[in-house]
């Protein structure tokens, strides 16, 4: 069961909750399917927006690109002639509704692959499919070490990178990969670590 804790005591940020946002601090409204009675979510972490943009590039060339090459290929006769023209909205429809699901899967993989803090836990869902969800979990007085890795232009510019928890003995150790704001986010673990240390000497 948990027990009340004071807020952390964040300078930069205020309660935020947008429904897309890759930084949750402090969310309302939100549950996650192991959540214990009374337990308070902290933060609710999901990759760098920058890190959809390969996908999105690609969904949008796969929806320009019919416009584009059919008209091509019929003014240019590649097209068979034994294909009747009626057949292409059959095939327009087809290219499209796979490069729906193209985007749709990706967007499913990006927005429920998270990573969350609470006042006792740190808990890791992860998609490698959307057919296969891996759920990792463990206590924040099992932490030892919690340190942050950025590199490069565009990492430093947009404020995101890796975070490494390093959990005691044989548990398995955590990463929040490419999130944002990553120095917060080892602040506000540290600071829940100080918190259990200080309830286990009581």
């Amino acid at each position: 069961m948990s027990t009340p804790m004071s807020m952390p005591t964040i300078t930069n940020f205020q309660k935020k909750s947008a429904p897309f946002s890759s930084f949750q601090f402090m969310p309302e409204k939100i549950r996650f399917e192991t959540q214990e009675a009374g337990e308070q979510i902290i933060l609710l972490l999901r990759k760098h927006w920058i890190t959809t943009l390969p996908w999105i590039a690609s969904g949008l060339i796969l929806f320009i690109t019919p416009p584009i090459i059919f008209p091509i290929i019929g003014l240019s006769g590649m097209l068979p002639g034994f294909i009747p023209s009626g057949y292409l909205s059959f095939i327009f429809a087809g290219w499209y509704l796979l490069s729906f699901g193209f985007v749709l899967v990706n967007f499913i993989l990006w927005y429920f692959s998270v990573d969350i803090v609470t006042e006792e836990r740190i808990i890791d869902i992860s998609f490698s499919n959307i057919l296969y969800k891996k759920l990792s979990e463990t206590r924040i007085r099992k932490l030892e070490d919690v340190s942050m890795r950025t590199g490069g232009f565009i990492r430093s510019v947009l404020d995101f990178g890796d975070v490494h928890l390093q959990t005691a003995g044989n548990e398995e150790n955590f990463e929040f990969l490419a999130v944002p704001h990553p120095r917060e986010i080892v602040r506000i673990v540290n600071e829940l670590m100080g918190k259990e240390e200080e309830e286990g000497e009581k």
